[in-house]
Parts: C-alpha cells; sequence; structure tokens
C-alpha cells in the first residue's frame, strides 16, 4: 500500500523521521508500510486512509479534549511556569481553583475565572468551541516532582498534571569534576570466580572486588547490567534483554550469604549431603557457565531458605522481618506487580507457555480482577519472590558499601540496557507506556555491518508522556540504587532509537524522536536526588548536537580508545580527549586487547557469515592491520612502547601484558575525568564477552576468568598498574 500526505503527516507528528543516511553514505527513505506497523504500535491504527485519517484527527484533538496536559517539565532557576488551560468557552466566566501540591506536602492555592487569564488560541471540536488560555503561577516550586490540580468551584470536575522541577545538570562527584584524576575497574559480575561461588559470580564476589579495587586506588568498580532476567527460563541469560530494569537479577545471589543459611537446619543438611557437594564441585568447575545448572542446585536451597524465613521472621516477626515488611512497603504496588508476574510465569512456563501476551486474557494485566486473585490465592509464592529481591537488594547494597568503605568514593557503576524483552515483567506492567510489536536495534555501523536487531521493546514516546514519564523515571530511580555511577547504554535513546519492523531485516527500520529535552531533565533530576554520575554511552550514529547537549548538563561522554582516531587516521593524542568523558581501551561487545590486535573479533564474523559482503572480512583486517600501526605509534610516541613493538596479529603472553600497560597508561595521561581499566585486558585475556549479531552462536556472557578474583587483585601486573594510575591522579590533583 502507497503512502499518502495524510499518513507522512501522521507519522511526522508522532515522531517517525522521514529517512536516515546509512554508514555508506546513502539515504534511506523510510516505506510507508513501516510508518503503519509503528504508528499502529503507538495506538494509532494507520491500516488504510480511513484510520489514518481517524487516528490524525486523534491525536491533534487529544490537547484540546483535557483541561491540562499531563505534565509540565522545567528548570530550576527559570520565570515562574505558565500552564497551559483548556476549557469550553461556555466556562470562560464560571470561577475554578488551583492547588500546586509540592512534593514535600506544601499546598499553594489560587482561584481564577478563565476570562481572566492571558489568551492562547481557540478551537471547535465536536461542535463545541474550547479556549486555550495561560496561567501564571506566582512562583516555581523547589526542584522535584509537584501536582497541580484544577477544579470547578463547585468540585464537580477536576483535572491533574505532574509539574517536575529538574536541575540544569546532572550531578558530578568531586572527585571528577575539576580535572582527570579518577580511576576504576570494569567487569562482568557473572564472570567473577571465588572459592565459595556456586557456578557463576554474584553479589558477594562483588563485593571482594569492589573492597579489593578500593584498597588499589579505585574511585568506582564497573559492572554488566544487573537488571532481572526470567528464573524459571534460566537459559536466557543475556544481561542486555532483561525481563525488567527496575528489579534485580536473582541469579547473583550468594546463598550462603544469606542470614537464614546459618540456622536453617534443612538447608545445611541439604548443602551437605554427598550429591549436593558432587553437583557444587561440577558446577564451580565448568569453563562456561552453564545458568541452567546452576539454577537447578540454588533453587531449591532458595525456597528452603524462604521458607524458614517466613516461620522464623514472619509468624512471630522479628527485627529481620520487619525490614522485609518495610521493603514491601518501599517497593509498593510496582515490586508486587513484578513479584506477581513472576508466579504467574513460573507457573505457565511449567505448561510450555510463558509469554504473558498468550495468557488467559483475564491474566494479561497486572491490574485485572483474574490477577488480582490469583495474587491472593498464591501469597506465598509472590513473597518468595518479593524476598528474593529483598535478598538481592541487600547484597547488592553491601557490595556498595564495600567499596564505598575500602575507599572507592563513587562505590559500584552500574550499567542500564536501552530496552526490555518484550514477554517480561515490565513490559507486563508497563504495556500502555510501551511500543510492543516493534524492537529496538541499530542500523548498519562497524561494529555490525548487516544491522542490529535487539528485539527490546521500546517506550512509547506518545503514551510515555501521557503518563508523565513514570515509567522511565522509575527505571532511572532504580539503577541509581546502590550506585555513584550510572552508564546509559545507547544513550541516544533520549533523543531517538532505532525501530525494527517485525519479521524484517536490521537495515528496514527508522528512527522514532522521543521528547528529549524532558528526558534529559529527568535524567538530571533523578542523578542529583541520588547523587549518582551519569555516563552516556554515545558510540554508533549519533544526532547532530546531542554530544553538546550531554556536555552542557554535565552527562559525561564514552570514549573508547580504539574508535579515538583523528582524521588521517592516528590514535587521539591523550591532551585531544573530551574532559568531560570517562575513557576506556574497549567495551563488552568487542574482544579484549589481545583479542582486538589479533582481529579475532573479524575472525568469528566471518565463520558466522556476519558480513554482508564477503570482501570486507579482508577490508576490516587491512583497516585493523593499520590501526595496530597507529596503536604503536601513538604508544611510542608517549615513550610507552617500543617503536618496534610488533605489528602482526599474534602477540606472545609477555607482549600482550606490555600492550595492556602501555595503552592504559596512555589513557591514564589523557585529559577524560574518568578512565575504566577492564579486568580481562590487564591480564592479557584473550577472549570476548559478547559478539554483537550472534545469540548461541558465540558464547555471550558466559565466560568466566579463570583465577579467583582475590588473586587477580594482587597480580603483579594490576597491583603495578594500579600503581601507575594513582600516581597519575595523584600529580594531576595535587
Amino acid at each position: 500500500m502507497s503512502g499518502t500526505p495524510a499518513l507522512d503527516h501522521l507519522a511526522r507528528l508522532a515522531g517517525i523521521e522521514d529517512g536516515w543516511w546509512d554508514f555508506f553514505g546513502e539515504w534511506r527513505v523510510v516505506p510507508p508500510e513501516t510508518k503503519r506497523v509503528f504508528l499502529a504500535a503507538m495506538g494509532l491504527p494507520a491500516g488504510d486512509d480511513d484510520e489514518v485519517r481517524d487516528s490524525l484527527r486523534d491525536l491533534m484533538a487529544r490537547p484540546w479534549r483535557r483541561w491540562l496536559e499531563p505534565v509540565l517539565v522545567v528548570e530550576e532557576h527559570t520565570p515562574p511556569p505558565t500552564i497551559s488551560i483548556t476549557l469550553p468557552h461556555a466556562a470562560d466566566h464560571q470561577e475554578f481553583e488551583w492547588a500546586l501540591e509540592e512534593e514535600i506536602g506544601i499546598v499553594h492555592r489560587g482561584r481564577f475565572r478563565p476570562c481572566e487569564l492571558r489568551w492562547g488560541e481557540e478551537h471547535e471540536l465536536d461542535g463545541v468551541l474550547i479556549h486555550r488560555r495561560w496561567l501564571d503561577l506566582p512562583a516555581l516550586p523547589p526542584i522535584g516532582y509537584h501536582r497541580l490540580v484544577l477544579s470547578d468551584a463547585e468540585g464537580g470536575h477536576s483535572a491533574k498534571m505532574m509539574l517536575i522541577v529538574t536541575p540544569a545538570r546532572a550531578f558530578v562527584p568531586e572527585i571528577v569534576a575539576d580535572g582527570p584524576g579518577a580511576w576504576g575497574i570494569a567487569t562482568q559480575v557473572y564472570a567473577l570466580r571465588s572459592p565459595g561461588d556456586w557456578g557463576v559470580g554474584g553479589y558477594a564476589g562483588l563485593a571482594e572486588l569492589a573492597a579489593g579495587a578500593a584498597r588499589l586506588g579505585a574511585s568506582c568498580i564497573g559492572v554488566n547490567p544487573l537488571h532481572a532476567l526470567f528464573p524459571s527460563h534460566p537459559d536466557r541469560f543475556s544481561p542486555y534483554s532483561p525481563s525488567s530494569r527496575r528489579f534485580l537479577n536473582t541469579t547473583y545471589i550468594d546463598v550462603e550469604s544469606i542470614p537464614e543459611f546459618a540456622e536453617c537446619q534443612e538447608a545445611r543438611r541439604m548443602f551437605a549431603s554427598p550429591g549436593f557437594q558432587a553437583s557444587l564441585a561440577r558446577v564451580r568447575g565448568y569453563r562456561l557457565i552453564e545458568y541452567m545448572d546452576v539454577a537447578q542446585l540454588s533453587r531449591p536451597m532458595l525456597e528452603a531458605l524462604y521458607r524458614w524465613f517466613r516461620k522464623t521472621h514472619l509468624g512471630p516477626e522479628t527485627e529481620r522481618g520487619q525490614a522485609f515488611r518495610a521493603f514491601q512497603a518501599e517497593g509498593g504496588e510496582r515490586a508486587k506487580s513484578f513479584a506477581v508476574f513472576e508466579a504467574l510465569h513460573e507457573r505457565f512456563e511449567q505448561e510450555g507457555n510463558g509469554y504473558w501476551r498468550q495468557w488467559p486474557e483475564g491474566l494479561r494485566r497486572p491490574d485485572s480482577p483474574e490477577a488480582i486473585a490469583f495474587a491472593d490465592k498464591t501469597v506465598e509464592r509472590v513473597e518468595f519472590f518479593q524476598w528474593l529481591q529483598f535478598i538481592a537488594d541487600q547484597q547488592l547494597g553491601a557490595a556498595h558499601r564495600a567499596g564505598a568503605e575500602a575507599g572507592a568514593v563513587m562505590g559500584l557503576y552500574r550499567d542500564l540496557a536501552v530496552g526490555i524483552a518484550g514477554d517480561g515483567g515490565e513490559a507486563w506492567a508497563e504495556q500502555d507506556a510501551l511500543a510492543l510489536g516493534v524492537s529496538v536495534g541499530a542500523p548498519p555501523d562497524p561494529l555490525a555491518l548487516k544491522g542490529q536487531d535487539w528485539g527490546l521493546v521500546p517506550f512509547n514516546p506518545i503514551t510515555l508522556r501521557e503518563q508523565a514519564y513514570a515509567p522511565f523515571i522509575g527505571v532511572m530511580a532504580a539503577n541509581m540504587r546502590h550506585a555513584g555511577a550510572l552508564r546509559l547504554d545507547h544513550a541516544m535513546a533520549l533523543q531517538r532509537l532505532y525501530w525494527v519492523p517485525p519479521g524484517l531485516a536490521a537495515d528496514q527500520g527508522a528512527y522514532v524522536r522521543y521528547p528529549v529535552d524532558d528526558l534529559f531533565r529527568l535524567v538530571a533530576l533523578e542523578s542529583r536526588r541520588n547523587r549518582c554520575l551519569v555516563i552516556g554511552e554515545d558510540l554508533g550514529t549519533v544526532p547532530e548536537g546531542f554530544r553538546e547537549r550531554m556536555d552542557r548538563m554535565g552527562i559525561f561522554a564514552y570514549r573508547v580508545m580504539v574508535f579515538e582516531k583523528a582524521e588521517d587516521g592516528r590514535v587521539r593524542q591523550p591532551s585531544r580527549f573530551d574532559a568531560q568523558a570517562l575513557a576506556i581501551f574497549a567495551t563488552h561487545d568487542l574482544p579484549s586487547a589481545r583479542g582486538w590486535w589479533g582481529g579475532k573479533d573479524i575472525d568469528q564474523r566471518e565463520k558466522l557469515n556476519l558480513y554482508p559482503r564477503a570482501e570486507q572480512a579482508g577490508e576490516e583486517r587491512d583497516a585493523r592491520h593499520k590501526d595496530r600501526v597507529a596503536m604503536v605509534a601513538a604508544l611510542a610516541g608517549e615513550g610507552l612502547l617500543d617503536g618496534g613493538f610488533p605489528t602482526a596479529s599474534a602477540l606472545s603472553d609477555a607482549q600482550a601484558v606490555d600492550l595492556a600497560a602501555a595503552a592504559h597508561a596512555y589513557l591514564g595521561r589523557s585529559t577524560a575525568r574518568l578512565t575504566m581499566v577492564q579486568m580481562e585486558d590487564v591480564m592479557g585475556l584473550d577472549l570476548q564477552m559478547n559478539l554483537p549479531g550472534t545469540t548461541v552462536e558465540h558464547p555471550n556472557w558466559r565466560r568466566r576468568f579463570s583465577e579467583d578474583t582475590a588473586k587477580m587483585l594482587t597480580d603483579p601486573r594490576m597491583t603495578t598498574l594500579a600503581e601507575s594510575l594513582d600516581n597519575r591522579s595523584t600529580r594531576r590533583n595535587a
């Protein structure tokens, strides 16, 4: 079906861009069918011309059907806000009352007749003449979330809007506010190994790393996303495809650290049994993580510990039981809904039907009578999943404190995935704020030349605003908990996201715009409230002006050394790095320094047919050789590496360590205010945690370090590098 001017107009109003420039410099026009699919996902049917006209009429009429807009976001230190008031002409001389309820409880009131307000405009809708006027509030409330309520004097009708006042800039810790100096260690939590783990790294191992890294001088400890995954489907273990970003991954719970483990006789007997010990030894010895085996080992133990907890701490209620009840109250309905989803998902997964959109219709929404009845009938099972979150939260908080108390002033540096799985708990709970039926991805770029379809569900920019951004705010707040820094994966999502229609190749998508001013301001607000540095991962295709906005608002950029090149192909000089930025050699989507040098990622992409053209693998190898030559020249130019360092792809163990030491020393000299060090790079390991464009073809998210965390922290390669970076910090901050 061809496009029409009305379809194009509707798409533009909804934020769908007409086209995009691909990596090869060609303008890709978005076809009409893609627009129709995206509009339908936004709740704007556009299957034919009649539906397009109806949706266009509905979208344009919405602001005229309500007294107040759902939300207004303004910055502090600006004039008092002007509020749009939209009322029928017949109400011009009626009396209305407004009440501004501040977040802290103070209420301001006032009265007016619409005819007394500043004139705006008028519109006729369904035969009714409607006037829009402007109400000037007498003052700007302080930073925070406030509510404006408008009602007629007789109290018969009312409307409300959120008035959100934000800071002009995000929070920036003093240690990185004035100049370079801070550094940290980055790792993947699941990869950590310790004598007491149960086949996967966890929160206790993270606490050990945090304290040890802090004693080496690190200011923060960076980790992969800690989002809730799918306990009833352990093989879905990608941290970037979560069930919910508002809750935690319970796979990382350290069972032996749970206080009930020392008290529960059933658990102690289970643990001491020869069969259990044999299984434990087996999973600890795996080279790759077997998540199903880990779950089969830990789940019965966790259930036994919960039964003991319920018996001894909830009836009668002890201090620990009270802490759990307080945790439940703090989480509110959202946390309870997630636990209900977990219980439902467990039940239907056993029947082979884990996707909530295929459940009985009455259970497809958290607020349905059937879902509420299910929660009432399965209180203990729902509370079991709440208890798991309680334990995970306690252990994550302990890891954050372990780093901070040992001297890492920022503590944990968390990572926020760009989207969620469409069949997960967050999609079930927030379905009205999402664009179900499409997925998020990326157009072709050097990391994925065929483009990427991440299979993640995006926020619906239209309904997100209708909900006063509550789902977005909740995600931000949840991920700044127990953290001193937060990385926004694919930060460009604050301005636009690349959507992919179902069933089509990843290069057939289009960009959809988001309310960038509001979202940036909300990030800054939550950053201030949680005293959390924000780092925007701004790699790939970046909209014009986006990085300047990040810089202006105090959000740090993300600078990867292997991508930092001058126009002539040389590695960017240390003095030319962005100051308000984090600098790192590579990312979790790239091989380690040794693997990058050897082109292992190119080998894998070629083997798995991930190149759109057969000759591109050879082209990339030629380009990688040039990159190696440029890297040696840059490091030798700073006196950090011998100019005769071999530029062949294969490195010996000693050469790999020398390369990593030189590269991190180079980053340590850069003007970037925060330098991160990946453990696998320091140790000269040859591995890649994730190969973009693959699922089961590569062991993504399953690789473990061969050495225990304690041993890695005391390794001369680590201590020498830490001393070097500490010396740099001392000099720069003297």
